[in-house]
């Protein structure tokens, strides 16, 4: 007679490779592991595991990690628990490829069937999925365009294409058309208090671009980055991609612990932050941390990125100051886009730096991609001339400030006992934090594996941590939300979470 399920040999996955300089979680690069181990048949349907605490220890991490690669995999169907509590393998259709070897194929290994012959750092990012959704009400960071001037914009792109020079025809400066130039750099003086020249500006194709250049011209492979834990994942993918090694330094309510950053790589090359607005927590980095930070980096000779993240949408108090507005050694590259305020594919950003870093970006660049869009860059700078962007600025300020004032109302208001919501008040996005009561039931990542059935997409926080998620929660971004949405949506959520039981 077959041995029931319960007394069969429990299985360890102390094979399992993890790579922790990797922009990929721990918990997510064990549950690609297991899920393809699955797919490929190399752990058959009724494959019960180890307890967690023993794999815990055989991959030399903590439980937390474990019950979270657990969690995704029972909200995906890969797993299903037993009577007495433990962990098999469901019934999963195999995928239609040759079996798999004894030891576990590992993700990349499996992706670069698909992808073609990459690097091994590409094939770490291309078989890292993160979910994102644009269209949803809750996108992180997406802004409304709906509001957007389009026919002021639209008689500038035809006056650019009627009636062009024929400098703006031909190729541009790498660092960027000389109008441009010196509009974001009066705009940046009115908007966010930062002095600087047009000979400090370089024109880029978004934040993205420019982090991803920067990153090339100042990392060798190799060379240490301190990143935000949790941090910006996008800006982790390009960070690997230029071959840097990543040392998550954890956030708290003061923004960089940069105490702790000198603790784990005092001899770091690089440094990218979001102290204005940290992504995704939404704290300031307080000013004792930023003179720390600002002095650790000019005495190591240490460079450092500040993108400052939304901050032009500020909905109580004052501004807050750049952190290179308080750099007085050159040591830092300041990052901004028009993807926010315009609409995001028009793909135009900004770096401020010293002149002779823009100068070697400008020739650095002219060998890879020469110019970000020339007739996008003629409309834009008319666009700021005429006075059109900050009036939208203005406008929208107002509009996502009661946007964001809805959804926090209807979250205090139908979901009291699960969610706190974050303190910040800039940006397009906030934090909603679980609380002991939501976290016994759930974790975010199946909370919003179950919304995501209704309809409604909402990004968990662990998603955005590089280790071990220390904090568990949703982000809801309030850019696309319209205001008479909220409590709809909410109530809607509410429904949804509260039929979950442990």
């Amino acid at each position: 007679m077959e041995k029931s399920r319960s007394q069969k040999k429990r299985v360890s996955i102390a094979g399992v490779h993890i790579d922790r300089a990797s922009a990929v979680p721990i918990y997510l690069q064990i549950a690609a592991h297991l899920r393809n181990g699955i797919l490929q048949g190399a752990l058959p349907a009724g494959t019960q595991f180890l307890g967690s605490r023993e794999i815990a220890r055989e991959l030399g991490c903590s439980r937390t990690v474990i019950l979270t690669a657990w969690d995704l995999l029972y909200a995906e169907g890969y797993l299903e628990s037993t009577p007495r509590g433990g962990v098999t393998v469901a019934s999963v259709k195999q995928a239609q490829v040759n079996p798999a070897p004894a030891a576990f194929v590992s993700e990349a290994a499996s992706t670069a069937i698909e992808i073609g012959p990459v690097s091994d750092r590409w094939r770490s990012l291309l078989a890292f999925e993160y979910d994102t959704n644009w269209k949803s009400e809750f996108s992180p960071g997406a802004p409304d365009v709906s509001s957007f001037p389009f026919k002021e914009w639209a008689r500038l792109l035809r006056q650019a294409w009627q009636n062009p020079r024929n400098s703006d025809c031909l190729d541009l400066p790498p660092e960027g058309h000389p109008v441009l130039r010196s509009e974001i750099a009066n705009f940046l003086g009115s908007v966010r208090g930062l002095v600087c020249a047009p000979g400090n500006v370089a024109v880029t194709s978004g934040t993205s671009g420019a982090l991803d250049f920067c990153s090339r011209m100042i990392l060798d492979p190799g060379d240490e980055v301190w990143v935000e834990e949790p941090g910006f994942v996008e800006a982790r993918w390009t960070l690997t991609a230029a071959g840097a090694k990543l040392i998550p330094v954890p956030v708290d309510d003061k923004g960089l612990c940069v105490s702790e950053g000198i603790r784990l790589a005092p001899n770091a090359k690089l440094v990218v932050v979001t102290p204005s607005h940290q992504y995704p927590i939404g704290v300031s980095m307080g000013l004792e941390r930023r003179l720390e930070l600002l002095d650790w980096a000019n005495r190591n000779d240490a460079w450092i990125i500040e993108d400052d993240y939304n901050s032009e949408f500020r909905h109580q108090d004052s501004m807050i100051a750049s952190l290179r507005s308080l750099d007085r050694d050159g040591r830092v590259i300041y990052l901004g886009t028009f993807s926010k305020l315009v609409m995001p594919s028009l793909r135009i950003g900004y770096m401020i730096a010293d002149e002779r870093l823009i100068r070697a970006f400008s020739k650095g660049r002219a060998r890879i991609d020469v110019h970000t869009s020339g007739i996008g860059q003629v409309a834009l700078a008319e666009f700021m001339r005429e006075g059109h962007l900050l009036r939208h600025l203005r406008r929208m300020r107002k509009v996502y400030a009661e946007r964001r004032a809805a959804l926090i109302d209807a979250i205090a208001t139908l979901m009291p006992d699960d969610l706190t919501v974050s303190s910040a008040a800039t940006g397009l996005h906030l934090v909603a934090f679980f609380t002991e009561r939501m976290r016994a039931r759930l974790s975010d990542t199946q909370a919003a594996k179950l919304l995501l059935k209704t309809g409604i997409h909402v990004q968990p926080l662990s998603q955005n941590y590089l280790g071990e998620p220390t904090r568990q929660g949703l982000v809801f971004g309030y850019g696309r939300l319209q205001t008479e949405d909220a409590h709809r949506l909410i109530s809607k959520m509410a429904e949804s979470l509260s039929g979950r039981t442990s």
